[in-house]
């Protein structure tokens, strides 16, 4: 059976800001990256949407984007780490979904690379990438809740990497009119971006002499038969049943869910899969229809939706301007994965309110 895990310390490179910190503040101050790519154009020839890295030349290619992200995120994140021997950790790492512009032979090659910084102040023993999408790094805390009961480790590096600036990749999503604009006003603004966190167990955090910043209470997963892009009317069963399996333990009357950070994109899909799990679950959350989707900021950050998630989370406890203690994480994946998890932390009350 799995168990709670704590969170020690995150990380974040998004095109709002070069650090957890200020790209949360960005994002509870509404400041918005989404702007126009500076030579993509759709299939009417207009500027493509685009959420850009700030640092990065937009020439630079797609998998050197997500290397130079990722490695600066999994830096961040790693810091607690400095003078602290916990010897070899696992690093599990989400990335896009198999599509035009990102393949196996990519995923392969950051899950080599992503570890090799010079500064990096720990060893890692193994490196795996798991292409799920938007979903992957919530279903990543999923699996490291089970083998961190199993004892197969005490604690692990879990993140994900996302860009879509490959032009194979954005051809791919104009032609399904998936990108906001003139041709379809139901899309999304592509991003690009990286999120990390270091996970431990109760014990390994204490022996370690590390604070948590937040407790991942409980995750699950479910799959959708009825993707996106086809016909099939979708009435958000595997959202509803992963959200439910997330909150069971919770007593509806009492223990009310305060905060919902959510993939939301602009993509009626999605908002309407929400729609239904409102519908079913409502009386678990304060207010169902008040969700942070940190996408109207800065874009859609795809595989590293879960990761900053959990940096949001923490950082509004941590300034002291969350709602209440318990946040409800949820993402949703093209290919059918649908993720959630219930994320823990102590208000810590400032006068200043962050």
């Amino acid at each position: 059976m799995s168990g709670p895990v704590f969170v020690v310390s995150t990380g974040a490179r998004t095109p709002l800001g070069l650090d957890t910190d200020t790209s949360a503040a960005a994002v509870r101050a509404a400041i918005s990256s989404c702007s126009e790519h500076p030579f993509m154009v759709d299939q009417v020839g207009e500027p493509m949407p685009a959420s850009m890295d700030a640092l990065l030349d937009p020439a630079t290619p797609c998998r050197e984007r997500m290397l130079a992200m990722g490695q600066a995120a999994l830096l961040e994140t790693s810091q607690p780490l400095t003078n602290i021997n916990l010897g070899a950790l696992p690093l599990l790492l989400g990335l896009p979904e198999p599509r035009p512009g990102f393949g196996e032979s990519d995923a392969h090659w950051l899950s080599q690379q992503i570890s090799q910084h010079p500064e990096l102040p720990v060893s890692i023993s193994k490196s795996q990438a798991y292409m799920s999408g938007n979903s992957a790094v919530l279903s990543l805390f999923d699996m490291a809740r089970q083998e961190m009961a199993q004892g197969q480790y005490e604690a692990c590096l879990i993140g994900g990497v996302e860009s879509y600036f490959h032009a194979d990749t954005m051809e791919w999503l104009d032609t399904n009119k998936q990108l906001l604009g003139s041709v379809s006003r139901a899309g999304f603004v592509p991003a690009e971006g990286a999120g990390f966190c270091l996970v431990m167990t109760p014990t390994a955090a204490q022996q370690a002499g590390l604070r948590p910043i937040a407790l991942i209470h409980n995750t699950a997963t479910a799959w959708e038969s009825k993707l996106i892009k086809t016909q099939e009317m979708n009435f958000g069963e595997a959202l509803i049943e992963s959200v439910r399996s997330t909150v069971a333990g919770l007593d509806a009357s009492r223990d009310r869910i305060h905060s919902i950070y959510c993939d939301i994109n602009g993509e009626r899909y999605r908002g309407e899969e929400w729609g239904f799990t409102c519908l079913k679950l409502a009386q678990y959350f304060d207010d169902p229809t008040g969700y942070w989707s940190p996408a109207d900021c800065w874009g859609d950050m795809g595989a590293a939706s879960g990761a900053l998630f959990v940096g949001l989370a923490t950082q509004a406890a941590l300034r002291g301007y969350a709602s209440g203690k318990r946040s409800l994480l949820w993402t949703s994946s093209e290919n059918g994965l649908r993720t959630a998890a219930l994320l823990e932390a102590d208000v810590i009350p400032s006068p200043y309110r962050g």
